[in-house]
């Protein structure tokens, strides 16, 4: 008995690990597909900032537009740092 005991037991602990690591992988997936939305959006900004720095030169835009769309792509930088560094966390657990 201990031997079919001892095969459960493995069995078990196996399907535990499994199912630890096929949750982290839905999870740097997520992730993922976080930083390339973040990605996108920031060469949306790009190009306002070109537009932008285009009407400034006009005169028909301020350069507190400029600076805001600069902040904001530094926000979205600092957020895939984030993402990636939960992501090699994620990836020291395995």
């Amino acid at each position: 008995m201990d031997f079919f005991d001892d095969l459960g037991k493995k069995i078990g602990e196996t399907v535990k690990i499994v199912g630890d690591r096929s949750q982290q992988i839905v999870e740097i997936g997520k992730f993922n597909i976080e930083i390339g939305k973040e990605e996108a959006a920031i060469k949306k900004l790009y190009t306002q900032i070109g537009e932008a720095v285009y009407r400034a030169h006009l005169g028909e835009e301020t350069a507190e537009r400029i600076d805001n769309l600069c902040q904001e792509i530094t926000e979205r930088f600092q957020r895939i740092e984030e993402l990636q560094e939960r992501i090699k966390e994620l990836k020291s657990q395995a």
